[in-house]
């Protein structure tokens, strides 16, 4: 009873609901047939509708207007577009080129990085099977001295063939400069005389600065501490290497350039003693160092050897180019140096004495001959004894000569000609002075102002003939020089 109750409550709304709609629609439908009849309200109608014409044309004008910006928008938005994807294009293009460019840039390197390393290969292949063929006929030349391939295992390598040849290096075999040196460095396939670089190392020969210690470290270290050492390296490496053959030299070093710091020289009495020792102490270790030995072409020792380090004279002192010699042990291989300067001018002079034999005597004073006249002049050279007449004629000769010689090398003659003089004048005075002193002193005394003398003298005499040399030397070359012109 109580859902029927609400379902006609319900249906009694909807109809309450339903009659009061129909009479507002009837009252307004009254109401707009009312206004219909109205002239006024007609008149508002037409108006109403020709505004809302008036507004749909004026909407559909702005619509054509944005119609037609948005065309023109689009139109220049696909130029634009065109004009990005054109850009794109060549972009892509440009970068595909460039990564075509690359990529065969990139490969012709790669083939010659790959050419390159296979020349190398074939460069180092060749090299390698040179130096076996080498090694193989220097061990066959070592074992059984036959000269079948003497003169190609002579070959001279050089280090720059279109430079002149490094002097030092010639003189010495080492050069300061090393590889860089802008001289050549020509160097021997074989040869009597081999190199040690830096074999024998004392802590006195080092130039290394120590970082506490500063330079005082060498004061730890003496001369006999020095002494010592040589002689137990000495002792060590004598009996090796004469196993290979009859030993002429051996020099060690005790300069403190890198270059030349502990350098051993050796030099046979035959070229097969030294391509022996090369092979058989190439690479070996001795005190926990490789040792790495060289062929040098024969050095005049004497032009190699510091002179005035033989007699406590240099004064460079262990920084010299030439080399500091330390004194072998129980006399072994001694090395006299005013011994070998000497044979060595004696053997100049002998050289330099033939073209007294080949030519007269008016074409050697002549004036094309001028130059053989002053290779020739060692046979003047003045007595070395202390006596009046030879210093009177000593004089003599020297004024005849500077007379003579005259033109350019006269300002050159008569200054030497004035030391030589005035040194004889002081010789002479001090003989006369100590022939006085002689009355008056006791016989020690005299003894040992002659003693001094003859020192003074001999020093003097060295000096001249060391001068003499070097100006033969000069004349000599260019005297060759003239001849092969």
């Amino acid at each position: 009873h109580r859902e029927w109750r609400k379902l006609l409550k319900k249906k009694r709304r909807k109809a309450v609901r339903q009659k009061a709609a129909q009479q507002r629609d009837r009252q307004d439908a009254e109401k707009e047939s009312q206004k219909l009849a109205c002239p006024e309200y007609q008149l508002y109608l037409a108006e109403k509708a020709r505004q809302e014409q008036i507004a749909l044309e004026r909407e559909e004008l702005e619509r054509a207007l944005q119609n037609a910006i948005w065309l023109e928008k689009e139109h220049k938005a696909k130029i634009r577009f065109e004009k990005a994807l054109r850009e794109e294009e060549a972009k892509e293009r440009e970068a595909q080129e460039k990564r075509e460019k690359i990529r065969r840039e990139f490969e012709e390197r790669e083939n010659k990085v790959k050419q390159a390393k296979e020349e190398r290969l074939q460069q180092k292949e060749l090299v390698r099977r040179k130096l076996h063929e080498r090694f193989t006929k220097l061990q066959e030349f070592a074992a059984t001295g036959s000269d079948d391939y003497l003169s190609e295992l002579q070959s001279i390598q050089n280090t720059r063939e279109d430079a002149e040849d490094c002097r030092f290096f010639l003189k010495t075999g080492a050069c300061r400069h090393g590889y860089r040196c802008t001289g050549n460095h020509p160097t021997p396939g074989v040869s009597r005389v081999i190199l040690i670089a830096n074999f024998f190392s004392h802590p006195a020969l080092e130039q290394n600065v120590h970082e506490e210690y500063g330079t005082d470290v060498r004061l730890e270290f003496d001369e006999e501490d020095l002494k010592n050492s040589f002689h137990e390296f000495f002792h060590d490496i004598i009996q090796e290497f004469e196993v290979f053959g009859t030993v002429q030299h051996i020099f060690v070093c005790r300069n403190s350039v890198t270059h030349l710091r502990g350098n051993v020289y050796i030099e046979y009495e035959a070229t097969r003693n030294g391509a022996a020792a090369y092979l058989r102490m190439n690479g070996r270790f001795y005190a926990k160092k490789q040792l790495c030995v060289e062929f040098r072409s024969p050095i005049v020792w004497p032009t190699a050897v510091c002179g005035l380090f033989e007699v406590n004279r240099c004064q460079k002192g262990a920084g010299c180019n030439f080399l500091h010699v330390l004194k072998n042990p129980d006399n072994r291989y001694a090395y006299n140096h005013y011994r070998e300067s000497r044979s060595m001018r004696r053997d100049e002079f002998v050289q330099l004495a033939t073209p007294l034999i080949q030519k007269s005597w008016d074409e050697i004073t002549s004036k094309t001959g001028s130059s053989s006249r002053r290779a020739a002049q060692w046979r003047w050279s003045e007595s070395p004894e202390l006596e009046d007449e030879t210093v009177d004629h000593g004089k003599h000769e020297t004024e005849k000569r500077s007379r003579e010689n005259g033109g350019e090398n006269k300002p050159e003659n008569s200054r030497r000609s004035r030391r030589r003089s005035s040194s004889r004048s002081r010789r002479h005075r001090s003989a006369s002075n100590s022939g006085t002193r002689k009355r008056n002193r006791s016989t020690s005394q005299s003894r040992r102002r002659n003693s001094i003398a003859k020192h003074k003298h001999r020093k003097d005499y060295d000096s001249k003939q060391r001068s003499d040399s070097a100006s033969d030397h000069k004349h000599k070359r260019k005297s060759r020089r003239q001849s092969n012109d």
